[in-house]
């Protein structure tokens, strides 16, 4: 029969056992809370093709679209010059500028085509030759539909999202490889500890609520107020991409759970 000594060594073992469990378990819970807010950010905001489907699906595109042909009816010029298709484009043209850290240089060449045409048609109307196309100012109409476009897209605003989108990348992917490589250290530990799944439940369990409760405080309408020229589109795509944020989330809740039935499971067999 043990005597109180060593009752007492055996006790204080297994106490500074579950410190370290749970000095573990801490640092996991921060590790998988960084790889979700990064992984979040890189598959909406920091992605070029996200934004692009998003934006292209979004109020912007009828506001550039009723901005140039609002303009053009000064000209004499009726009805949609500019549709919804070739807006589209050159808001594809600019994100991807944006995104590849280029200036703002887009080709307004079809929009520039169906002003001619239109500016032809509306002379052929009067009886005027089309030869005559090339006296029609449309020059300065084209002008005026790339202003348009450029005041729209071109603003302050667009440099400060490049700046925030450079440097936004390069924190989440230092996150990513910190809380990966965080991570990969705590699962090659517990492995020889064979803590494994008592670890890991806890910290997908509690990086999951806490993440979630993160969230849960981003709101769109916040963020809008400093992105004046996108406040609508910003609150409009906003809960697209919370969806995906929540989508994350719920995996990491279902690994839990995941966990703790694999955990309850070999405890009965055990018992």
């Amino acid at each position: 029969m043990p005597s109180r000594k060593q009752l007492r060594e055996l006790n204080q073992g297994s106490s500074v056992q579950n410190k370290r469990h749970w000095g573990t378990r801490l640092l996991g819970i921060c590790a998988v809370i960084v790889l979700l807010f990064c992984s979040f950010a890189q598959t909406t905001v920091l992605s070029e093709r996200f934004m692009v489907k998003e934006l292209t699906n979004s109020g912007l595109v009828r506001e550039v679209r009723n901005d140039v042909n609002a303009s053009l009816a000064g000209y004499g010029i009726q009805g949609d010059i500019i549709t919804t298709s070739q807006t589209n484009q050159l808001l594809k043209q600019a994100i991807r500028q944006i995104y590849q850290d280029k200036p703002l240089q887009l080709d307004t060449s079809d929009v520039a085509n169906a002003v001619q045409n239109s500016a032809g048609n509306t002379l052929a109307k009067y009886g005027v030759s089309s030869s005559l196309i090339n006296n029609v100012p449309t020059s300065a109409i084209n002008n005026q539909v790339s202003t348009i476009i450029n005041n729209r897209l071109n603003a302050s605003d667009v440099k400060k999202l490049e700046n925030g989108i450079h440097v936004a990348r390069i924190g989440s992917i230092i996150g990513l490889v910190v809380s990966i490589i965080v991570l990969l250290l705590i699962v090659i530990r517990d492995v020889f500890t064979k803590a494994i799944i008592a670890d890991f439940r806890w910290i997908t369990l509690l990086s999951g609520i806490l993440s979630a409760f993160g969230l849960s405080l981003i709101k769109p309408e916040r963020y809008a107020s400093d992105y004046a020229s996108f406040s609508e589109v910003i609150n409009e795509i906003g809960h697209a991409i919370l969806k995906v944020g929540w989508q994350m989330i719920m995996v990491d809740l279902g690994l839990a759970i995941f966990l703790f039935i694999i955990a309850f499971v070999f405890h009965r067999r055990k018992a």
